[in-house]
């Protein structure tokens, strides 16, 4: 097959894989904005949208650029803190001082405020009972120990697509740090049908809003995530990263009730700091080592 053809291919099987992807995405988001956003008798169905990118990929016949390359057995285990840490560190170091500035404090739900006998009696919807300190960490390291896992398995079928089928072929067409770009972006637009439909949801926040400002705390997500492509092409790497980006990014403020800082400030503080936190990378990472895929064992 001669260079043009390639391109040719490559190209046909960007444009199937994105058009499929795409258009689960809308599907899966008419369902449940159809019948009542968020409060959808169907919302239990968000968890779906997960394995979207996957199944697109499978949609891309073999013969047309569709092989899927991914090594499962490599795992850089001096990336696994950089993956679990860096996005939660960055948005909580981000949050919580904008959270401080408008409460005057981090307010934290009453239940985690020991009482007269010096127990913490956790909420009704909790449903944690009454603990001591040392039960209360227990908890609290089970409950985000778990979460991570269990959300990062799942976010391997949301990596197949993004980051282990689509991002190197961009790269093979245009450079490391735009197909970076280009894959986060499109990573980004692909969530706004679950942010206007409840799929995505932020209490005191609009979908409408919702969707016009968390598209770039994504794609700040997606800079970071596609910065450990590059450096370790682990798809381990980059499902740890993207689970700790959903679970742990905002692990804190699942403890807290606002009375004066508004939702949609908090959230985009956060947002705003992925967002550099990627450019960063990718400037002084990726255009250091000459724009191409820097593997470390």
């Amino acid at each position: 097959m001669d260079a043009d053809s390639q391109v040719k291919n490559s190209s046909k099987a960007i444009a199937t894989f994105v058009a499929v992807a795409y258009a689960m995405s809308v599907a899966l988001s008419l369902i449940i904005g159809l019948t009542g956003g968020y409060q959808s008798p169907f919302i239990g169905l968000q968890f779906l949208s997960m394995f979207i990118p996957a199944l697109a990929v499978l949609c891309v016949r073999p013969g047309v650029d569709g092989a899927l390359r991914i090594d499962w057995h490599r795992l850089p285990w001096t990336y696994v803190p950089v993956a679990l840490l860096l996005i939660p560190v960055a948005m909580h170091a981000a949050m919580l001082p904008v959270a401080v500035a408008y409460e005057g404090r981090l307010p934290w739900q009453e239940w985690l405020t020991p009482q007269a006998d010096g127990l913490f009696h956790s909420s009704t919807e909790r449903g944690w009972g009454v603990m001591t300190p040392t039960g209360l960490a227990g908890r609290l390291a089970l409950n985000a120990i778990v979460g991570v896992v269990v959300v990062s398995v799942m976010a391997i079928f949301e990596e197949i697509g993004w980051r282990a089928w689509l991002l190197p072929r961009l790269q093979a067409r245009m450079g490391a740090r735009r197909a970076v770009l280009i894959t986060s972006a499109v990573w980004a637009a692909w969530h706004i049908p679950f942010q206007l439909s409840g799929v995505q949801h932020v209490d005191g926040v609009s979908p409408g809003m919702l969707a016009l400002t968390l598209p770039f705390g994504t794609l700040g997500g997606g800079l970071v995530i596609g910065w450990l492509w590059l450096e370790t092409e682990s798809i381990w790497i980059v499902s740890l990263a993207h689970g700790a980006l959903n679970n742990w990014g905002q692990y804190a403020f699942k403890y807290m009730q606002f009375v004066q800082a508004p939702a949609l400030v908090v959230v985009s503080a956060g947002s705003l700091a992925v967002l550099v936190l990627g450019a960063f990378l990718l400037r002084f990472s990726v255009a250091l080592s000459g724009d191409s895929a820097a593997l470390r064992d």
